[in-house]
């Protein structure tokens, strides 16, 4: 699993050691940070804070790849279309439209944010285990009013975690599925549409039937949504404190000083 998407790699690293609170947090102001930056010297020193971070956590940087790959096309799509929709000094042109100078360089900056979203996405599910994603986003979830919107901190921090579970056991299956397509004569590149047709229908129903085994299996462990008790108790120490503050000065100092 840890060359999955989004998949959680056990260690002991620094990182790991946190609780998931702060990581939840730090990668909240991360992506603020992230979307605040407007020039290449700040999305430097952040792809550099993030390289640091990777190394502290001793994850491999193959597990980021992995999470990455999947996401290429759509940064692709992103780029392209701020490459040739920018209005702007025209370095060339391809099928009536434009590429501009401002385009290229909206364009890298706006991919360069989304990926590093992903990557510290990753590298947050990476360092802490599914279980205690759902006790850190349930403990920062109870102290609002939730109930009154019908629903509990403890059902809401649930289907946020299945959701990010999820992901790399669908993504793995869409692997196999793909595969097994190919190895069945299915030509990606001569047939598109039919392509398309071919995986998404499958895909479809291996995740209704996923979400069913494990509504299945929720319902069997008698899960009824409300307080419960966790195997995991995490309490924020001074670590967690002095670790979230560095990254907050660090993050912010790119900000003001660059």
């Amino acid at each position: 699993m840890s060359n999955l998407f989004l998949a959680y790699i056990p260690g002991t690293s620094p990182i790991h050691k946190l609780d998931p609170r702060t990581k939840i947090v730090a990668v909240m102001i991360a992506s603020i940070i992230i979307f605040m930056a407007s020039s290449f010297a700040e999305m430097a020193l952040i792809g550099g804070v993030f390289l640091i971070l990777l190394l502290i956590s001793n994850v491999s940087y193959k597990s980021t790849l992995a999470s990455v790959k999947p996401m290429l096309l759509f940064l692709a799509i992103i780029f392209l279309m701020q490459l040739f929709l920018t209005e702007g000094k025209t370095m060339f042109s391809l099928f009536g439209f434009n590429a501009t100078l401002e385009g290229l360089n909206t364009g890298i900056l706006l991919t360069a944010r989304f990926l590093y979203l992903l990557m510290f996405a990753s590298l947050l599910t990476a360092t802490t285990a599914p279980s205690l994603i759902t006790v850190g986003i349930e403990r920062m979830l109870r102290p609002l009013p939730l109930k009154k919107a019908g629903i509990s901190s403890f059902d809401l921090a649930t289907m946020m975690t299945l959701s990010i579970h999820f992901l790399p056991l669908l993504y793995e299956h869409f692997m196999y599925l793909k595969d097994a397509q190919i190895s069945r004569g299915l030509d990606f590149r001569n047939s598109p549409l039919k392509t398309i047709y071919s995986l998404s229908v499958p895909m479809i129903k291996i995740a209704f039937r996923s979400a069913d085994e494990v509504a299945f299996a929720m319902e069997s462990r008698c899960y009824q949504g409300m307080r419960r008790t966790s195997l995991y108790n995490p309490r924020i120490q001074k670590k967690d404190f002095l670790a979230l503050s560095v990254f907050i000065a660090v993050m912010w100092a790119i900000l003001i000083f660059i």
